[in-house]
């Protein structure tokens, strides 16, 4: 997701400088005096001021296609974006937009969390370029975003019914990402095959060598599915191990393998991979506090273990098993 890619789109010649005409023309002789001022602003470096004026000529030249792309480049340059997508919009309709430019405008309101905009701004480029992927594929991000599972999955699915056989698109990434939507809606089932894909594509596009972080995290991802539901504990140990050598100083992984060792009640290893993880982590977690405080529940260090239990609870005070957890190391 790059917002750059819209410099790249649709303002890649698009400032006016004063030697060129005046926009379309047909501006009054004040406005192409103040459209020359904006270009000596610019010139000087105060680009809040050039846009303040040019702005202000938008306001009464509003479809002037090479006017808003100079205002969107001033704005996104200036961290302006929720200013400067209506303009975007508004020039799609103008100048009768292609998919690229509709998938650049996409991008930027999911960056910006504009989520639910974004969602129906997607739905209706998918209806305008029906054989487009991007569409659907956009739409699992903004649909993840506002936790839409089962709708998210269904975009997925689309896509991968455009895409046939686009394996630029169809890459370990996004099937990492397709096997996280079924896990957080609860279907593991349908998940694990899908997670084994994308280790199998990351072994065949040689990915592992050039960011093992990313096997890691796959890695990480299927094993703590896996231990928190009980099952499959001997191949969820090797994945937290493996995903340990890779990126030895993930506070995410080491709660996972101390988690591991948890569940197979080797409760002293446990304590000490779940230490390893609350230091590697620089803010507080309330889920590594509270594995903390069942640990040492386990060792019978109750004191020790309701400390953990008050720390959970501080940085998520709605949760109930914690409390009664907190409440029977207390008894």
């Amino acid at each position: 997701m790059r917002s750059l890619c819209l410099a790249v789109v649709f303002c890649c010649s698009a400032f006016l400088h004063a030697q060129e005409s005046p926009t379309g023309g047909d501006l009054k002789d004040v406005q192409a005096k103040r459209l020359q001022l904006a270009d000596r602003l610019q010139e000087q470096g105060d680009e809040a001021g050039a846009l303040e004026v040019l702005e202000g000529l938008l306001k009464k030249d509003g479809n002037n296609a090479d006017l808003i792309r100079r205002v969107v480049g001033l704005q996104l340059r200036n961290d302006r974006v929720s200013a400067a997508i209506p303009l975007l919009k508004k020039l799609l309709e103008i100048e009768k937009g292609e998919a690229p430019e509709y998938a650049a405008v996409a991008r930027l309101m999911i960056e910006s969390e504009q989520v639910e905009a974004a969602n129906s701004f997607i739905e209706e480029a998918a209806k305008k370029f029906p054989e487009s992927a991007e569409f659907p594929y956009l739409l699992t991000f903004s649909l993840a975003r506002a936790e839409r599972w089962p709708d998210a999955i269904g975009q997925f699915e689309k896509t991968i019914t455009l895409a046939k056989d686009d394996a630029e698109l169809l890459n370990e990434t996004f099937y990492f990402r397709y096997a996280s939507a079924h896990e957080r809606a609860g279907q593991f089932d349908k998940a694990e095959p899908l997670f084994r894909k994308t280790l199998d594509l990351i072994e065949k596009s040689k990915s592992e060598a050039e960011n093992p972080e990313f096997k890691a995290t796959v890695l990480n991802y299927v094993a703590y599915m896996w231990i928190e539901r009980g099952e499959k504990l001997d191949e969820a140990g090797k994945f937290a191990l493996e995903a340990a050598e890779l990126d030895p100083e993930n506070g995410a992984i080491a709660d996972t393998v101390g988690w591991y060792h948890f569940q197979k009640a080797n409760y002293p290893r446990a304590l000490l991979e779940l230490k390893k993880a609350e230091r590697l982590l620089e803010e507080p977690d309330p889920v590594i506090l509270d594995h903390l405080g069942q640990t040492l529940a386990k060792l019978n260090e109750k004191d020790f273990a309701a400390e953990y239990f008050t720390r959970a609870l501080d940085l998520d005070p709605k949760n109930t098993e914690i409390k009664e957890r907190l409440e029977a190391v207390k008894k």
